[in-house]
């Protein structure tokens, strides 16, 4: 897979990169193909936000955990500058760690380490050489006075002290550039060692990952196999389970059959019982039945001579009604001549109720001309006192109703006449 780096404003892209590849091993790749030197740091922006990268963080992982916003992110490689203001007496020896890893499978071109050393080894502070400082020249009272008599030798020395000068100066720095050459060298050849080592060890990893791959092909294989295995094994499993169903299911209906044929034969046994049981019953009841019989012609013989004893109440019973009905008739007659009488009695009793009433207005009449005038004693004692009492009781209801008096709360006794 490829991925995207901005290198100094200009957008570098790294090939071959996987999930397991670390900022390092890019951070490494990238300084190598630009041919830069010193300390590096892989930087992750999205929109206003960044984040520095570990060394052992995998960016092609950081990636696909954004998602869809995976295209808005971007990764930076920025180099880290050392402050110039802490004093070169404390500054290390040794040069300083970069950021940066081997990419597995890639090879290292010997051209861009020996560019990468030497300007790492450029940018050094000890070991540049407009850095280290002259030799100071000696003091003027070391030097032989000069002679007075002669100018010419004093040219001659002069030119001497300028070539000796020189020659110091130019012997100083041949032999800083000669320990420098030597210390390159050591370091070139301690460098191309361990690109020998971490050759041999990246054959020796690729065969291991071949090895594995065709270990992973075999077991893939076997897993294949296993799983088609598995999925037969499966399959007679469920045939024999289904086997195993219907045979338990035979085994459930031969029971089911046992237990019927054992209730069928309980059955029969008392199904004979029974049938005994009810010869039995028929023997009986054709006993009764002739005795039955006996006793129907027995009985059909009383019942011929009770109906004809019947038959002559029902002639008796018809001549009385007969009777009775000419005494019914006769009864009418006198209910009607009663009704009759009745009726002229109720007629007498209106013309009594008429004279009655006007005895009563006579009576009033009467009254009223008495109180006009002045009465006797006798008189006034009646009237006040009311006339004598009899020792007859009023008569209650109609003269119709005596034959059907019945006693009362107010006559308990009846009707006395």
């Amino acid at each position: 897979m490829e991925l995207k780096v901005w290198v100094e404003g200009i957008q570098r892209i790294v090939c071959g990169v996987t999930e397991n590849t670390t900022c390092q091993d890019v951070v490494f790749a990238l300084a190598h193909a630009t041919g830069k030197s010193g300390r590096f740091t892989l930087i992750e922006r999205w929109r206003n936000n960044e984040r520095q990268l570990a060394p052992h963080e995998n960016p092609m992982k950081i990636q696909l955990k954004w998602g869809e916003y995976s295209n808005d992110v971007q990764f930076i490689l920025q180099r880290n500058t050392i402050s110039k203001k802490q004093p070169e007496v404390n500054r290390p020896t040794l040069l300083p760690p970069d950021n940066v890893g081997v990419v597995k499978g890639v090879q290292q071109p010997i051209k861009t380490v020996h560019l990468e050393v030497r300007e790492q080894f450029a940018g050094s502070p000890q070991s540049s050489p407009k850095k280290v400082a002259p030799p100071p020249a000696p003091p003027p009272y070391r030097d032989p006075p000069p002679p007075i008599s002669s100018k010419k030798q004093q040219i001659f020395q002069d030119v001497t002290k300028i070539r000796l000068t020189e020659n110091g100066l130019y012997n100083a720095q041949y032999r800083e550039l000669i320990a420098l050459i030597n210390y390159q060298r050591e370091k070139l050849n301690s460098q191309f060692a361990d690109i020998t080592k971490f050759d041999a060890e990246i054959v020796f990893w690729e065969g291991k990952e071949k090895e594995k791959q065709l270990q992973l092909d075999y077991l893939a294989q076997e897993m294949l196999k296993i799983t088609n295995h598995t999925k037969t094994q499966k399959d007679q499993i469920q045939a024999l389970a289904y086997v195993e169903e219907e045979t338990e299911l035979v085994k459930q209906q031969e029971k089911t059959l046992k237990s019927e044929i054992t209730l069928l034969r309980s059955k029969l046994a008392n199904c004979e019982t029974e049938l005994l049981q009810c010869k039995n019953k028929m023997r009986l009841l054709a006993d009764e039945l002739q005795s039955e019989q006996r006793m129907t012609t027995k009985k059909t013989e009383s019942r011929i001579q009770m109906e004809r004893g019947i038959l002559i109440e029902l002639e008796r019973i018809q001549k009385d009604i007969e009777l009775a009905k000419q005494s019914s008739e006769l009864h009418h007659l006198t209910v009607e001549t009663l009704k009759k009488e009745v009726a002229q009695l109720e007629t007498s009793i209106i013309e009594k109720k008429k004279q009655v009433e006007q005895l009563v207005n006579e009576m009033k009449e009467a009254n009223l001309h008495s109180l006009t005038i002045a009465p006797p004693p006798e008189d006034l004692r009646l009237i006040m006192e009311g006339p004598p009492r009899s020792s007859t009781r009023k008569m209650i209801g109609s003269p119709r109703q005596l034959e059907n008096a019945v006693p009362t709360s107010k006559n308990p006794h009846g009707v006395w006449v």
